[in-house]
């Protein structure tokens, strides 16, 4: 995480090698995410929300998404495009063009904020699972898997990230948004 040298937490976070993210204060939405033309490809990968639905706008470049089962790219002249909680869908932006987009949640909450800063907390999205698991485990966020049983997937997430990643001592950085500021 980056802290200014006043000891507090930035409102931007580094999601990647060009890719930044920066949450939103007195506004509709809870985050921006600029990737820069030369940043590593941003991919997040098919996953489901629970209790949360997710609006985006695409305000510069091209991002592809996946909502349920049609991929397509989407463009500023899309506008708000709303995936109703329960339905799986993954993002990956296009190589070599510069783009901006932000997202929220439905209700809006600290929820999807605290997600976000524990995913990121290394400046990329963690590469060993057991670091994963508790994060996913604590926030609105589920993983798609084939087959799509709900069930499964919450219970996988459940016994990895509530007890298995702990028990290896891996634990969110941040338990509230308290723990930001």
């Amino acid at each position: 995480m980056s802290a200014s040298n006043s000891g507090a937490i930035t409102d931007t976070i580094t999601m990647g090698k060009g890719i930044t993210m920066t949450f939103l204060r007195d506004s509709n939405f809870l985050s921006r995410v600029h990737v820069a033309a030369d940043a590593e490809q941003l991919y997040v990968p098919p996953h489901w929300h629970a209790n949360h639905d997710e609006t985006f706008r695409v305000l510069q470049g091209k991002m592809m998404y996946l909502v349920g089962k049609d991929t397509r790219i989407y463009t500023p002249d899309d506008g708000e495009v709303t995936v109703p909680r329960g339905v799986v869908h993954s993002l990956s932006s296009v190589v070599g063009i510069e783009t901006v987009f932000e997202e929220k949640s439905t209700p809006m909450d600290d929820v999807k904020e605290l997600f976000f800063r524990n995913l990121y907390a290394s400046g990329q999205f963690p590469s060993n699972p057991l670091r994963l698991f508790p994060i996913i485990y604590h926030g609105d966020s589920m993983p798609s898997l084939p087959g799509g049983f709900r069930s499964i997937e919450k219970g996988l997430i459940r016994i990895l990230g509530g007890f298995v990643s702990p028990l290896f001592g891996y634990r969110r950085e941040l338990n509230s948004l308290k723990d930001v500021q």
